[in-house]
């Protein structure tokens, strides 16, 4: 969710970039809480939170180009920049969220637990997994400090927590042949919903960031 500015990067784009990450996490949050009232619509909320997953891949892929595309640089719509830590910061986000676009499309149909674990859990694990990584590299942008003044480090630090967040879920996810205690459930859920909180605060915090 960071926002990486620099001359190429078009104020509209930024823009969208934001909003999308913001409607993505609405879904998210909307799901993960109301899934905890009593007999919530399964099959409408896990819809949900497919249609969330979309407009979170437009926005990374949007923050992928962005970070690509730095100062004095050639304009790509593809490159690969290995020494770029906000590049491989997006790259890893947006892989991320192709694979959360998998996850929760297959938790839309009937599976049984093995086919849900290989088709819901696994890639959310490993979708989890490239965030954290994500996150990392953005905390090593800013050297791994932390300043309560600025908005940008607090956005970086907040997105680490809704990464951190989002792990914890996808462990307690896990699908066995015998269904998880209900505190597992509700534990997953919560932190999905944390998770979300957390990029949606981001990506607000990245509407007061604007280029000119």
């Amino acid at each position: 969710m960071h926002i990486h500015l620099h001359p190429l990067t078009s104020r509209r784009m930024v823009l969208w970039m934001s909003i999308l990450f913001m409607v993505g996490a609405s879904c998210f949050i909307y799901s993960s809480f109301t899934f905890l009232l009593p007999h919530p619509n399964e099959s409408l909320l896990n819809a949900i939170y497919f249609i969330g997953s979309i407009p979170f891949t437009f926005a990374a892929f949007f923050q992928l180009l962005n970070a690509t595309n730095q100062k004095n640089q050639e304009w790509k719509l593809v490159a690969y920049r290995p020494k770029n830590s906000g590049y491989i910061a997006g790259l890893t986000q947006w892989l991320g969220t192709l694979l959360f676009n998998i996850n929760t499309f297959d938790a839309t149909r009937k599976l049984d637990w093995l086919e849900g674990d290989l088709l819901v859990w696994t890639p959310n694990m490993l979708g989890s997994i490239l965030f954290l990584i994500s996150a990392f590299y953005l905390l090593k942008e800013i050297s791994f400090k932390l300043n309560w003044d600025d908005r940008e480090n607090l956005s970086i630090w907040i997105n680490m927590l809704g990464c951190i967040t989002f792990m914890l879920s996808a462990i307690a996810s896990i699908y066995l042949p015998q269904p998880l205690p209900l505190a597992f459930v509700q534990f997953a859920l919560v932190n999905t919903g944390i998770g979300a909180i957390c990029f949606f605060v981001v990506a607000f915090i990245g509407l007061t960031r604007l280029p000119e």
